[in-house]
């Protein structure tokens, strides 16, 4: 807290009456660099609600990498959604004007977020230098138990297929897309025919 102030030039207490430790501070560092790259996410009028759940998607998870080593402080709370309200908004609109409910509506928002989550911590903890850790632990959960036991397992792994890099987050939101299309469907089905 003193380099802080050093830093900006003012007294440790100025410092402390607005951050009271150290995790507070790298939280508020944190922060401000996740909205600086969430400041420029813009979803068109005009884009179907797929194309704005895309948009929101990768920018979200962009959002989240840019922060590096600070993104363990980020914290899943109003503040850092605040940053996302916007485009929230847009999806939400956009989602209940295709047929969902408005429970459906924020659990599918809520399951886009999650998406980017798991997938910004999977890239930046292997951009760090971290191990791919899941075809390892693959290797080590069929080992020693025979490859017909296993075969698509042992097929797979040995494929060497990257599950943590872009095309990952591509095909999890390829997936929710026709997942909340399916939900549509029934959406509209259990609805009726329309009126008129």
């Amino acid at each position: 807290m003193q380099a802080v102030a050093d830093k900006l030039g003012v007294d440790r207490k100025a410092v402390n009456h607005h951050v009271s430790d150290r995790e507070s501070l790298l939280r508020l560092v944190a922060l401000d660099a996740f909205s600086q790259g969430s400041s420029a996410v813009d979803i068109p009028v005009d884009a179907s609600w797929q194309e704005a759940c895309r948009i929101y998607a990768v920018a979200f998870a962009d959002s989240v990498i840019a922060t590096d080593a600070l993104a363990e402080h980020l914290m899943p709370d109003g503040s850092l959604y605040a940053q996302f309200a916007e485009p929230a908004e847009a999806i939400a609109k956009k989602l209940t004007e295709a047929g969902l409910d408005d429970e459906t509506t924020v659990r599918s928002l809520a399951l886009l977020t999650n998406i980017c989550w798991a997938y910004a911590r999977d890239a930046l903890f292997v951009s760090r230098g971290g191990e791919r850790i899941r075809p390892r632990l693959t290797r080590e959960a069929i080992e020693g138990r025979g490859q017909h036991v296993f075969e698509n397992l042992a097929r797979i792994v040995e494929r060497g297929v990257d599950t943590y890099d872009r095309r990952q987050l591509d095909l999890s939101i390829e997936v929710f897309l026709h997942g909340t299309e399916a939900l549509l469907m029934h959406a509209r089905a259990a609805a009726g025919p329309a009126d008129g």
